[in-house]
């Protein structure tokens, strides 16, 4: 009755969870324009339909199951940048829905399937062990991931911990049921009464024997014979018996492994009623697991395969302005926070100088949904979160690299055009203003004193920024500068071009160059770095410059 109630309970407040889910997608708006608009709910949820209609009676569903087949379950997007993450998903997500498949809803779905489906013979016994032990292994390796990785480690939260935290409870307590079920006397009584024949002293001796022999149940002392007339009796037993619903535990492999390690304890274990225990801790937790799913990273199992498929199909620039509405929305419940954006994002470095976690991929994605959603200002501060929005180069590389395709650099360009609505607009051109203010003395020097070495020492926020002093000013960064290429006039528009910034900085010369307009108009494309034939890091000089000028302009303003 508890068990029903309980299940009863957790469907009930996950399917509640879903379709309140399913309300913010087709009532939350992510930029300003669709807060213009105001697409209803009706309008966003037609041409999310249509488009998918005319997607399924199309040529375009072989892309879209290509996308469902590949990126869906074969996680191809996660395998390009780490194995281990390929490896630690395909585990978690393989172990845990055969569990789901074989244990779970075993009765409901392999009994249909499978003639002679019975969950403690071979080979459902192996593979729920096995696939368990896969969901294991795929949890020890997010771990180790999230501890050794420093940018995952810097991004773990705690939905993160809870989410791990859960699938390990699961899965112990699995084990650990199959494992005194083993060993326990009470459990082995129980089959016996409801199942067995045997009802003579003498065979109920010889089959507790063999199955302390052969099974690894622990009996009290006294309970048993090792004589090998009565093994012999005992087995015979058996094999009228038990064979043909119980295969040798030892082929449940891991749990077994766990019943010889309880063994020495297993008679107290089952005067706890440990088996019980066990029992109520693994579907408690598989249903609060239920419960919470709407309002967890688990909720990507439902959302990741609706957007790659749509992904597949439909460009964001050829799609319905109301279904761009809708997939936005979703796509702010999609992301697993796998961290693989913040990992790879060319700017994270600058969390080191500036303790804003907003400027990493995941957590803006994540500070952008608290934003959409707040309600009474109780959202994340905007001003923090413009901070992180304008630090973004728009290098794309976090939407490349998405495991579950959400178009990241989309819903920035969304973000940027709300804030801005709300008089947060790009922050570059106050710094620029600051910027070239202060190199107003420099300029008007007639002479200028070199200092090649004090720059240098300032110049150090990352590993790269004091290599500027490897330029031999061949020109090569100006001449594939896009910025420079597409000016009339450049050295009046720029101020400095690229190696002539660098040579600068070679000479100590801090404010022409953190004050230049090449600096602060850089597209930050890389070209001129990638051009480069000695390697110096340009670019990242420009980084360099821009934050050490929004480092002074803090100073000034303190101290003002």
């Amino acid at each position: 009755m508890f068990f029903q109630l309980s299940l009863l309970i957790a469907l009930v407040l996950c399917v509640a969870g879903l379709a309140y889910k399913v309300w913010t997608w087709l009532s939350v708006s992510v930029s300003a324009t669709e807060k213009e608009a105001g697409y209803s709910p009706g309008q966003r949820a037609s041409a999310v339909l249509g488009g998918l209609v005319r997607a399924v009676f199309s040529r375009k569903i072989w892309a879209m199951l290509r996308a469902l087949i590949l990126d869906g379950l074969l996680q191809a997007r996660s395998l390009k940048h780490s194995v281990l993450a390929w490896a630690a998903h395909i585990l978690v997500f393989s172990g845990f829905t055969g569990l789901l498949l074989l244990h779970a809803l075993g009765t409901q779905i392999t009994d249909n399937l499978f003639r002679n489906y019975y969950p403690t013979v071979d080979p459902w016994l192996w593979l729920r062990d096995a696939m368990g032990v896969m969901v294991m292994v795929g949890v020890c390796i997010i771990i180790a991931r999230r501890i050794l990785v420093p940018g995952l480690r810097m991004t773990t939260q705690r939905a993160d911990r809870l989410a791990i935290i859960l699938l390990a409870v699961i899965m112990l307590s699995g084990f650990g049921l199959q494992a005194v079920k083993i060993t326990s006397a009470h459990e082995y009584q129980r089959m016996v009464e409801e199942y067995s024949m045997v009802e003579s002293p003498e065979e109920k001796l010889a089959l507790r024997s063999v199955w302390a022999a052969d099974y690894g149940v622990v009996f009290p002392a006294g309970q048993t014979s090792t004589e090998p007339e009565v093994l012999e009796l005992g087995r015979e037993l058996n094999q009228d018996s038990c064979v043909e619903c119980h295969a040798p535990a030892q082929h449940a492999f891991a749990s077994y492994g766990l019943s010889r390690i309880i063994a020495p304890v297993a008679l107290a274990l089952d005067r706890a009623n440990m088996p019980q225990i066990l029992y109520y801790i693994h579907f408690l937790a598989c249903f609060l697991g239920l419960a919470i799913l709407p309002f967890t990273k688990f909720l990507h199992m439902l959302t990741a395969p609706l957007l790659m498929g749509f992904n597949a199909v439909v460009g964001r620039a050829e799609m319905d302005p109301a279904a761009k509405a809708f997939y936005r929305a979703l796509e702010l419940d999609a992301c697993t926070h796998c961290g693989t954006c913040s990992v790879h994002c060319s700017v994270a470095p600058a969390v080191r100088v500036i303790p804003n976690q907003t400027i990493l991929p995941s957590e803006k994605l994540a500070a952008l949904g608290g934003l959409v959603r707040a309600s009474n200002g109780n959202g994340p501060d905007p001003a923090t979160v413009r901070q992180g929005a304008y630090v973004c180069t728009d290098c794309g590389r976090c939407t490349r690299l998405c495991p579950v395709g959400i178009n990241l650099r989309d819903l920035w360009a969304a973000l940027k055009e709300d804030l801005e609505c709300k008089g947060l607009g790009k922050p570059l051109p106050e710094m620029a203003s600051a910027a070239w203010q202060a190199a107003e003395d420099s300029r008007q020097q007639a002479q200028v004193k070199v200092d090649t070495r004090a720059l240098r020492k300032t110049l150090g926020y990352s590993a790269q920024g004091a290599n500027f002093s490897e330029c031999y000013s061949c020109k090569t960064c100006t001449n594939a500068c896009p910025l420079v290429f597409r000016s009339e006039h450049p050295a009046d528009e720029l101020d400095l071009l690229p190696h002539q910034v660098i040579f600068s900085v070679a000479v100590g010369m801090k404010e022409e160059a953190m004050g230049s307009r090449m600096v602060w108009n850089c597209l930050t494309c890389y070209q001129c770095q990638e051009a480069c034939p000695n390697l110096v890091p340009i670019t990242d000089i420009f980084y360099e410059l821009r934050n050490m000028a929004a480092k002074e302009a803090r100073e000034r303003e303190a101290g003002a």
